[in-house]
């Protein structure tokens, strides 16, 4: 390893470094995606720096104390098989065991599935991005989600996520109001959407909902407020529903994620419940 590496604490100084890495990987994240894992974890966000230039990228967030998410584990391709990724792997869990953190999960690519393995990840199931530009328009109307709605949204979030998101879901929606959605059925939530604009393309996420007819609704609805405009969503494929609902608007099949966890794993969640997660940096 050069001895010219250091790892540290990621500042917002760092983001247009974060950015050029993003496009060379071709994610979606944009600037405003790096301010908030700043403002939700400052101190679990990390860089490595080779002679004086951000080269490398990780970040972590945590759900109270029963897991936490790792993500943006980016690379500069001039700089692989330096060690730098793993060692910002290491960095991340240990911020997270310090942190009394019992299970680390991630959403790996095909690419880093064999070094999470090596570190003692285990894959759960299966997350597949899938890409639509649907010319759909006059469905019915999608009440937007207003303040008052997002604890109700948040408490039952805690059950199908498995731990309290409130923080992330709250930012979300501030971001952008227009793209977010709730039904219910009498005073019950039976579903909930929520959305955020990318370098590349919209994307959608999370996408929640309690039986196949509500997914549709909220994704009919929220499709019609934008037709034809490029849209991604991340499927849950312990949704049995999924990738038909998917297919049913119009969206095609670009990539595969495997979801993993290192730990004891004891809250799950209720995926079955998932259509799209927030995202593979969220969860």
């Amino acid at each position: 390893m050069n001895a010219d590496v250091t790892i540290r604490k990621m500042m917002e100084a760092d983001i247009p470094a974060g950015m050029r890495l993003c496009e060379i990987a071709g994610w979606n994240q944009v600037e405003r995606d790096w301010q908030r894992f700043l403002e939700l974890e400052p101190d679990g966000c990390f860089v490595a720096e080779l002679d004086g230039e951000v080269r490398a990228t990780v970040t972590t967030l945590r759900y109270e104390s029963r897991f936490a998410w790792l993500g943006m584990l980016l690379t500069d391709p001039n700089t692989r098989r330096q060690g730098l990724g793993t060692r910002l792997l290491e960095q991340g869990c240990l911020y997270l065991e310090n942190a009394g953190v019992e299970t680390v999960r991630l959403d790996g690519t095909p690419m880093g599935h064999s070094l999470y393995l090596q570190r003692g990840f285990e894959d759960e199931y299966e997350i597949q991005r899938w890409e639509g530009a649907p010319s759909f328009q006059g469905g019915k109307g999608l009440p937007l989600m207003t303040p008052s709605d997002l604890d109700a949204v948040s408490a039952l979030d805690r059950h199908i996520f498995g731990a309290d998101r409130s923080p992330l879901l709250n930012s979300l929606w501030h971001e952008n109001p227009l793209l977010s959605a709730v039904l219910r059925q009498g005073k019950e939530i039976t579903g909930y959407l929520f959305g955020r604009e990318g370098s590349r393309t919209r994307y959608l996420g999370p996408w929640v909902a309690l039986s196949r007819a509500a997914a549709e609704q909220l994704l009919q609805g929220m499709l019609s407020r934008f037709p034809d405009q490029k849209t991604y969503v991340d499927l849950c494929l312990k949704n049995p529903d999924a990738i038909s609902v998917a297919q049913a608007f119009g969206f095609k099949f670009q990539r595969m994620l495997t979801r993993m966890c290192r730990g004891p794993n004891r809250y799950p969640g209720a995926p079955h419940f998932v259509y799209g997660i927030a995202g593979p940096e969220l969860g």
